[in-house]
């Protein structure tokens, strides 16, 4: 295979879903790519103004990834319309990922001489092992509109640097972009800053270079990225009074036993049982099938770069990559110990992992090169075979879910018929604004004012309303009398004619955080409105007396 060879396969590989969906949903296609939380990027850029950011168009908020966040609000203020908005970041991202796949395919040939090995750039080598039980973290996957397609170019970009590193005075030179390289991807993923701390103390202490190009090279790895940190931090500051991003404080409240337990019965299920048999614990097993997901994609990354870091380090540490890919490894699994000690599961979602599945896929390649140099033509031409009809039966299966996901369609048809659900909610009530417990569509939907109720996307006051039990009444006091979701609120039917007791009563069994549920007393409620056939309640709050 030549280069043009692998272009052509890893275009059509990567782009086949996109062409499906395209095909058969036209201009409403983006849809079926973006995420549920990538409305709550797109809302932002909807509502914000000036120097700083909203999700409600009142109060200021850090809840995001600034790089992505400041390309949605520009795609926001130069489109002509919602749905142009949607397209652009929907495409935007799909064109990110695919100039990744060629980056990081490339990287892979000039470390192992293999185009063979390059095809494990799409899917990916997570999604062949394992991913593909879970349904997630294929490269197809990096559409969903989130940071995950810039992240993973940023990646393949670093990776094809990285290739390029040799024991010449050019890559003093390569340093200095990598440097600057690494503070694009910090400022695209905020948590990639344990990749700096890892790539610094490696390239630092990494035996056998003269000690000042050590200290050189880590200082152009650390200074450019503590610069963007810092610019973010005294923009934020400057903006909402806060110093951290207040969605990593509303997610990021100590989740260490919970998740232990989880990763626990995810690998070993006998676990459940004996708790069960124990003590007076009773397991949602559907909600633990249901983010096995969340485990695998944080604890199989992770395993690996421990593993090949390790290898790195004992077989290749000649090799002028070597220092940069076991940094690498150490930002993975230090990464990876955030998110299992303070981030619960359930706030973790694929687009966290783009830089671990670049370093699974490339790591593979490096492991399976001497195999693969040692292959005959005949025997690589029929790997290839092999491999890319692998490739396109996944890519075929990932299309057919695409196509057949009803939550898409659901959300199609809901922004649809916009117009007239906000008439009858502006009929119902002239001033309502609504404080939404969802992924942001509701926000972006509608015109009149949205708050995050997660506080995700939220300021500090709300967060600090949260964290005190009264995020309810904090809200109705700046005129948000409604609550909402599209997403997990649904009601059945029959809800209209619900009372006060009988709306409190669902709230208090619903997904609701308990902080919220302990509010739920102080209020008496009304079932304003019910967008069917989605089963979207708004409920009215009645502060009791």
């Amino acid at each position: 295979m030549r280069a043009l060879g692998f272009i052509t396969y890893v275009t059509i590989a990567t782009l086949l879903p996109v062409l499906v969906v395209v095909w058969n949903m036209g201009a409403t296609a983006p849809f079926w790519f973006l995420a549920g939380d990538a409305y709550l990027y797109l809302g932002i850029g909807e509502a914000s103004s000036g120097w700083s950011m909203s999700y409600d168009g009142l109060r200021a908020t850090n809840g995001f990834h600034p790089l992505w966040q400041v390309w949605v609000r520009l795609v926001t203020n130069i489109a002509d319309g919602p749905l142009q908005v949607m397209t652009l970041v929907a495409y935007s991202a799909i064109a990110l990922t695919w100039a990744g796949v060629l980056l990081l395919g490339a990287a892979i040939r000039r470390l192992t001489g293999s185009w063979l090995l390059a095809m494990l750039v799409v899917p990916g080598v997570y999604y062949l092992v394992i991913g593909q039980a879970l349904r997630n973290l294929p490269i197809w996957g990096f559409y969903d509109g989130m940071e995950a397609g810039l992240a993973f170019f940023i990646a393949g970009l670093l990776a094809w640097l990285i290739a390029r590193l040799d024991h010449t005075d050019r890559s003093r030179r390569l340093w200095q972009i990598i440097g600057l390289t690494l503070a694009a991807l910090v400022l695209t993923r905020l948590d990639e800053v344990f990749l700096i701390l890892a790539l610094t103390a490696a390239v630092t202490f990494w035996p056998g270079r003269a000690f000042v190009r050590r200290i050189t090279d880590a200082a152009w790895i650390a200074c450019p990225s503590a610069l963007a940190v810092a610019g973010f931090i005294g923009w934020s500051y400057a903006t909402t009074g806060l110093l951290s991003p207040v969605s990593g404080a509303a997610k990021g409240e100590g989740a260490f036993l919970a998740n232990s337990w989880v990763t626990l019965a995810t690998f070993f299920a006998p676990l459940i049982d004996v708790r069960e048999a124990l003590t007076s614990y009773e397991a949602g097993r559907q909600t633990l099938l249901g983010g096995a997901f969340r485990v695998v994609e944080l604890v199989i990354p992770a395993l690996f770069a421990l593993g090949f870091g390790t290898l790195t380090l004992r077989r290749h540490r000649e090799n002028p990559w070597a220092p940069a890919l076991v940094g690498f490894c150490g930002g993975v699994i230090l990464k990876a110990l955030y998110h299992l000690t303070a981030v619960n599961y359930w706030h973790q979602a694929s687009w966290y992992f783009a830089v671990a599945m670049m370093v699974m896929t490339l790591g593979t390649a490096i492991l399976l090169a001497p195999a693969a140099r040692r292959l005959s033509r005949a025997g690589a031409g029929a790997a290839a075979l092999a491999l890319g009809s692998v490739t396109m039966l996944h890519a075929s299966l990932w299309s057919a879910s695409l196509m057949t996901n009803t939550v898409r369609l659901e959300q199609r048809d809901f922004w649809q018929t916009r117009a007239a659900t906000q008439s009858a909610l502006y009929a119902r009530d002239p001033d309502i604004r609504v404080m939404e417990f969802g992924d942001g569509l509701l926000n972006f939907t509608f015109d009149f004012p949205v708050r995050h109720g997660f506080v995700f996307a939220g300021d500090g006051q709300s967060l600090t309303a949260l964290r005190e039990s009264r995020l309810l009444r904090d809200g109705y006091d700046d005129g948000f009398t409604v609550l909402s979701s599209f997403e997990y609120l649904a009601v059945p039917e029959g809800a209209e004619t619900w009372t006060s007791d009988q709306i409190r009563a669902f709230l208090q069994n619903s997904f609701l955080d308990g902080r919220i549920k302990a509010e739920l007393p102080d209020f008496d409620f009304e079932m304003l409105y019910i967008h069917r056939p989605t089963n979207v309640p708004f409920i009215r709050l009645i502060p009791r007396a």
